[in-house]
């Protein structure tokens, strides 16, 4: 079986409010090919950007999230089809309750087991601070809201780059959370997104790999052949 693992797309009500970056024909036409080559494709997360609302709160999560769907309805009916797999993120979780979507996903093919989680469930400050976290968010949104855009894009790189240094330590929260759901859901790989930076890595209990973000204009994701044993990442953006 062929998997393509994607995340981190972040689709905003509005093409200001967000980092998606890409038309909605040119994204179907990457689509297209991947839905060419691949068996399943999972969505690992943060598709939608609900948390740049007026006011914070569940009721502003759900009007952004429709907002965006209604943006781009193309990519919205197209993530509801088959072969598509669409597992909630941290800034998207609204879709647990109005999509039906898991928080993971498990797939086995040709005695290969995939483990799909979005990682903000790792991240310490998430774990810690949840409140916090979300109102960081919230904030950003409200820079790009009154056109200090660059700057809500200054916080969240930095954020992105502490992100991606941790998930490289050995013992950093990423990749230790990663050995230990190899070893709890009995997997071969465990497939992350979160802190939208491509990485793969090899550890005794199997790989852990990021899929990297498909924001910014980026076009970054996991391909697995399941009959081939392999997990590659493709895309624009590459490993660093």
């Amino acid at each position: 079986m062929r998997i393509a693992a994607l995340s981190d797309l972040h689709i905003g009500a509005r093409p200001w409010m967000d980092e998606f970056r890409h038309s909605e024909g040119h994204f179907l036409r990457f689509l297209d090919r991947l839905e060419a080559e691949f068996e399943a494709i999972v969505l690992v997360g943060d598709v939608y950007q609900t948390d740049h609302c007026w006011l914070p709160g569940r009721h502003g999560r759900v009007r952004q999230f429709r907002l965006a769907r209604r943006r781009l309805p193309a990519l919205a009916e197209r993530f509801q089809e088959a072969p598509y797999h669409y597992i909630y993120g941290n800034h998207d979780a609204i879709a647990d309750e109005l999509l039906a979507a898991p928080e993971t996903l498990e797939i086995e093919a040709d005695g290969l087991r995939v483990f799909f989680v979005h990682g903000h469930q790792y991240d310490p400050l998430f774990r810690r601070v949840e409140t916090l976290t979300r109102a960081a968010s919230w904030f950003t949104g409200r820079l790009r809201f009154v056109g200090l855009r660059a700057l809500a894009q200054e916080i969240e790189g930095h954020d992105i780059r502490i992100k991606h240094r941790r998930f490289h330590r050995d013992d950093g929260p990423y990749l230790s959370a990663g050995r230990r759901l190899l070893r709890e859901q009995r997997a071969d790989v465990v497939v992350m997104g979160h802190t939208h930076m491509p990485v793969r890595v090899e550890v005794p209990e199997g790989i852990v790999v990021n899929s990297g973000s498909c924001s910014v204009g980026q076009f970054s994701y996991v391909a697995i052949d399941t009959r081939q044993r392999s997990v590659e990442l493709r895309g624009d953006q590459l490993p660093m």
